[in-house]
């Protein structure tokens, strides 16, 4: 369903803001040089295509995947492989009125992963020729969001909104017999939307938006077991960085992203980076973290262990998420474009008022760079 139907409670976040938030989300721990060895810049920007949203790279298509929806009313989402080095479109899957937000890889099997917030759906693709392997649902008014692979045990994991009397859930999908093997609803109260993953300690770590909290979720017990502040308002995506055992939130009513003792709960520092932090990418070794603001149009470098923004970027009008390339460190973002508000219908009119008209925006619908 359209994000903006989903009700929450006020003191975290308002409703003409959960478009924005509840179809972005973070990507995967990604490898990076060991250090920053020039001042991070854009390297290249490049508009793709209508409603972009999640991103990810894969090593299997050596192609950044973005998922674009498409205008309102077009049923033409899609999935557009870009090249590399120079972003132009490489391969594209046509997916209609079936849009996929969230998007992610498995490249030991040589899968992308993606969930349909609107139609509650989550799709396997081989990732080499764009095959749907399979197309998942459980219940009705399934609001996927975020998705994130466990490669070692053939899992992913995908967070369900909860609103008004519909829980949130954990979908634990099994990606070797393309089944979802568990559904996860114990422990999650409070608007689950971002997760991150901890094969060590089998665990999830996953923020609750509408109260302002991280919660742990055991994937032995199948339920959230302990739950924290988050360390601002709005709490929206998280990642995991195991070498320091910290967790990284991202609070996008603050702008602010939260450095959290994933062991206490406790907050070590809160950090300044941008209006609507959103997106949360780190580094495999922890040591660099990419924070996608989308009210502030930059992403902000922060460096982890010193704990301060190394750069902040303009890299378009609102970005989305960031995405790393293992092998080259190239950092890729998706940008969404300006929305005309919605027009509501007048009280004597039978059909839904016309979608607005398309914003001209040329730093929106984009994927940039950032080399480091």
């Amino acid at each position: 369903m359209p994000l903006s139907n989903a009700t929450l409670s006020r003191p975290a976040v308002s409703r003409r803001h959960l478009m924005a938030l509840l179809g972005a989300a973070t990507t995967l721990a990604t490898l990076r040089p060991a250090a920053v060895s020039a001042a991070p810049a854009i390297e290249k920007t490049l508009k793709i295509s209508a409603a972009l949203y999640e991103l990810a790279v894969s090593t299997t298509s050596n192609l950044v995947h973005v998922a674009a929806v498409g205008g309102r009313g077009q049923n033409a989402a899609k999935i557009i492989g870009l090249d590399l080095r120079t972003l132009e479109t490489r391969s594209t899957i046509e997916l209609g009125e079936d849009s996929a937000f969230g998007l992610t890889v498995n490249d030991r099997r040589g899968l992308l992963l993606a969930t349909g917030t609107r139609q509650g759906a989550f799709k396997i693709f081989d990732a080499r020729t764009g095959t749907l392997r399979a197309r998942l649902t459980q219940g009705e008014g399934s609001h996927l969001r975020q998705v994130v692979a466990d490669e070692a045990r053939d899992r992913a994991f995908a967070t369900s909104f909860g609103a008004r009397d519909r829980p949130s859930t954990i979908w634990v999908v099994d990606t070797a017999a393309d089944r979802i093997a568990t559904v996860i609803t114990e422990g999650l109260e409070g608007g689950i939307t971002g997760l991150a993953h901890d094969p060590a300690g089998d665990r999830l770590f996953v923020t609750a938006l509408t109260t302002n909290e991280v919660v742990e979720v055991s994937l032995a017990r199948n339920a959230g077991i302990r739950r924290f502040a988050s360390g601002g308002e709005g709490a929206i995506n998280i990642a995991f960085d195991p070498a320091s055992g910290r967790l990284f939130c991202a609070n996008q009513r603050s702008g602010t992203l939260s450095v959290l003792n994933a062991a206490t709960g406790e907050v070590v520092k809160v950090i300044e980076t941008g209006a609507g932090a959103l997106g949360i990418t780190l580094s495999a070794d922890g040591a660099i973290a990419y924070v996608a603001n989308r009210g502030a149009g930059t992403v902000s470098v922060v460096d982890t262990r010193a704990l301060s923004v190394v750069a902040s970027l303009a890299t378009g009008t609102h970005p989305n998420t960031v995405s790393v390339d293992r092998r080259s460190g190239l950092a890729y973002v998706s940008n969404k474009a300006r929305m005309a508000p919605r027009q509501r219908p007048a009280a004597d009119q039978a059909a839904p008022a016309a979608p607005p008209a398309p914003i001209d925006d040329p730093n929106g619908d984009t994927v940039s760079i950032i080399r480091l």
